[in-house]
Formats: C-alpha cells, structure tokens, sequence
C-alpha cells in the first residue's frame, strides 16, 4: 500500500542531521512520527550522495561518516537506479524541458513509481512529474 511508504529527499535528510538548519526540529518529528506509526522509509543513492558531499563540506567528515553510517545501519530502503529507470527519467526530462527539471528529481519520482511510493518529504519544491507524489511537511 502506497500510503504506508514515503520517500525521504536529500533536502529531509540533511535538516535532520544539521541542528542548524532551519528545518532541523521538523525534519526530526516527522521522521519520529513516521517510525512510530511503522511507515516503510525510502530514499535513493542520490539523495545518500548529495547528503552526504553537502555534510562533508559545510560540517566536516567526522558527521558526514556518521550520517552515513547511520544510514546503512537504519531500516530505510536505498533505491539504485537501473538503465531503464535513467532512461525514463531522461524522457521525463526532455519532456518537461521547459520547465528545467533536474536530472536527480526525474530520477527519484521514476524510482517512487516504480516502487508505488506516494509521499515525499522534502524540504524543496518538486514538480509533479508523474502526478502522484504528495508533499508531507508537516504531520
């Protein structure tokens, strides 16, 4: 059921480990609310990466290793793009280039549809490419 998934996006991750970020103290009740009521969390290699290189340069390696760390430990899945999914989010891409979709975004909604994932939390705008994404920024 695609109401008991989410999917987390960099900009969640990051204001979850940066206490000083703006968005810190809501990135964290909303992930604790998530886990309490058993949701499956997802996000991709992506959104590991990214979070992981902003980490390493605005707070040093000693976070960034520990984030990371804490990532593979956790129980939230890791999407792994295969060449048919870059291959959709390329035609998504070129689809929408009027509206400068990002390769990384087109991407993670063609993982989220592949894997019936409705909800997103982030902290940026994301167009609706594929019509079936939800925000959730507060719970």
């Amino acid at each position: 059921m695609s109401s008991k998934k989410i999917f987390i996006d960099s900009s969640a991750l990051y204001a979850f480990v940066d206490r000083a970020d703006p968005n810190h103290t809501q990135s964290g009740k909303i992930i604790e609310q998530l886990s309490l009521q058993n949701m499956h969390l997802y996000t991709s290699i992506q959104s590991i990466t990214d979070t992981y290189t902003a980490l390493d340069r605005q707070l040093g390696g000693t976070l960034s290793l520990e984030f990371l760390q804490a990532t593979i430990e956790s129980t939230m899945e890791i999407l792994y793009p295969q060449k048919a999914d870059l291959v959709s989010a390329y035609k998504l891409v070129k689809l929408n280039k009027n509206k400068q979709v990002p390769l990384k975004e087109a991407l993670n909604a063609v993982l989220m549809q592949k894997k019936s994932i409705g909800l997103v939390l982030t902290f940026r705008y994301w167009q609706n490419l594929l019509g079936s994404a939800s925000y959730l920024t507060k719970f």
